[in-house]
């Protein structure tokens, strides 16, 4: 019963940093400073008047308000109650993700656990802000990505939650975890890097902004070298897919790679041992033992080709008009 109140409470906690991440996803971006403060009682984006803190409430107050603000009648965005209902969602996995023994809130409260759900909530809060930012405004901002670089090779490895991976068991388990995520950040970091130069080398235009390095270099440091690469890996097969679904539908050819990369680290966060034992194991032994295998692949490379093709062709045709 206790472990249930935790994880709803999770929910709760989640809704609740849902509502102040529209506070965050709004005001960041702003270019006054007055304006992307992010103090101060919440306004209606449409007339300026403080909202009621019974009307901020966490999607209750959306469902009261029947989508419409009390000052001014106007429609308020879905989005204000999907961010804190995702939230809510992702800090719900995260104390589940972390099952403790019963009784939780007894003097026996296992805290490393209790501060593994803590930076995963944190981490999540930061992909959440970071993706909807970057979808509306094109900008991956340093007030998140260097925190949580800070946060993640700094604060995480105190807790020797093992996230990182390890380097040495010679080492100390904090020195271990310490110098794994470290190690990630720098890879997190390169490998952006690296990418960044050789796409402006072969395409002469930038292939990644700078924000996207710095981004995956704080991902790096919360997820380690291997969680690095596998959400970098994630990040380029899901953002291709959805790049050329959204160049063939609207035919506007810019991808912004941060949500990309958000979804990879979100996966690789819940479900890494999972997919690396897919793609390391159950993936080569069903090569090896399957003889439709090769054709398979054969045919994945043809619709790869072919959709590429057509990417292109209206790539090519939106530059025309």
């Amino acid at each position: 019963m206790s472990m249930v109140m935790f994880e709803v409470g999770a929910a709760v906690l989640g809704a609740c940093v849902g509502s102040f991440l529209n506070v965050v996803i709004h005001r960041l971006p702003q270019e006054d400073p007055a304006q992307r403060s992010l103090g101060g009682r919440s306004r209606c984006p449409h007339c300026g008047k403080q909202i009621r803190f019974y009307d901020n409430l966490p999607v209750l107050g959306y469902l009261l308000l029947r989508g419409k603000a009390r000052c001014c009648k106007q429609r308020i965005s879905k989005r204000y109650p999907l961010v804190e209902l995702l939230t809510a969602l992702l800090f719900y996995f995260a104390a589940l993700q972390h099952r403790f023994g019963e009784p939780v809130f007894a003097s026996g409260i296992d805290w490393n656990n209790t501060f593994a759900v803590a930076f995963d909530s944190a981490f999540l809060a930061f992909l959440v802000a970071s993706t909807f930012i970057d979808w509306d405004h094109r900008i991956l901002p340093d007030a998140l990505n260097y925190p949580m670089a800070i946060v993640g090779s700094t604060l995480v490895p105190m807790t020797v939650f093992g996230y990182a991976g390890s380097i040495s068991k010679e080492l100390t388990p904090g020195m271990d975890s310490l110098l794994a995520s470290l190690f990630g950040l720098v890879v997190g970091c390169g490998l952006t890097w690296g990418v960044r130069v050789v796409g402006k080398v072969l395409f002469r235009k930038e292939a990644m902004g700078f924000g996207d390095v710095k981004f995956m270099a704080a991902i790096g440091a919360f997820l380690g070298w291997k969680g690095a690469l596998l959400t970098f890996f994630l990040g380029c097969v899901v953002g291709a897919v959805g790049g050329s679904i959204k160049l063939i539908v609207t035919r506007d050819s810019y991808v912004p790679f941060g949500p990309y990369l958000a979804l990879g680290a979100l996966l690789t966060l819940f479900a890494q041992q999972s997919i690396f034992t897919f793609l390391f194991q159950t993936w080569p032994e069903w090569q090896r033992s399957s003889a439709s295998a090769t054709l398979l692949m054969v045919c994945l490379a043809l619709v790869c080709i072919i959709l590429l093709v057509v990417v292109v062709r209206r790539g090519r045709g939106h530059g025309r008009h």
